[in-house]
């Protein structure tokens, strides 16, 4: 596919199928983070791939309490994704990384030195390449925050505590009763509300 069929093409799910994915598909799919670009080639950002039953139904016991089903009636068909991709970030590589020879006169030694969570960032870069190459394979997806204590997930699944979840990308086949949910209330801004070329004056 065209990366502007890509682009076309791109929006979210809430209701999928629970037909699996193909290994291959996902391993391709998977590999799209691996491309992503991090401040000082710090690699640091890491994902925890649920496929197996019991893993996804360990995830939704923590997520889907009752009071959140009650606030996501339009998700129904959520848990039905066969996928579930956690993308992690971790503030301290990137402190350790500035600290090396080759980034030491930046002067970035505590989290206040940074101009922006760039440990936050570049897992958002790298969990959007995951999206991206979800809708190239011709699946669908949903990210989503985590409306739970990270803690309850990161001692479910043994996750060192240096790691901080950034949301959850649901992935699988979209289901046939799937309309898009906020672009009814929501219109799609055109470009010229988005973008200004030199000044912010218009």
């Amino acid at each position: 596919m065209e990366f502007s069929e890509v682009l076309k093409k791109r929006r979210t799910h809430r209701h999928f199928l629970e037909d699996p994915v193909e290994k291959e598909v996902l391993e391709a799919i998977l590999h799209a983070a691996t491309r992503a670009p991090s401040a000082g080639f710090t690699q640091a950002s890491r994902f925890l791939v649920l496929t197996n039953p019991e893993a996804r139904e360990k995830f939704w016991s923590i997520v889907a309490t009752p009071q959140w089903r009650e606030k996501s009636k339009s998700h129904a068909g959520l848990d039905n994704a066969p996928v579930l991709i956690i993308p992690f970030s971790n503030q301290s590589a990137y402190i350790d990384r500035y600290q090396r020879d080759d980034k030491r006169y930046a002067q970035k030694k505590i989290e206040s030195d940074f101009p922006s969570p760039y440990w936050t960032i570049d897992t958002a870069f790298a969990a959007m390449l995951v999206q991206l190459a979800i809708v190239d394979a011709g699946l669908a997806y949903l990210f989503f925050g985590l409306p739970v204590d990270r803690s309850l997930l990161l001692e479910a699944f043994n996750i060192p505590s240096i790691y901080e979840p950034i949301g959850v990308i649901a992935l699988g086949h979209p289901a046939n009763n799937d309309p898009s949910a906020s672009s009814k209330v929501q219109v799609r801004l055109h470009q010229d509300d988005l973008i200004w070329m030199n000044d912010f004056k218009r």
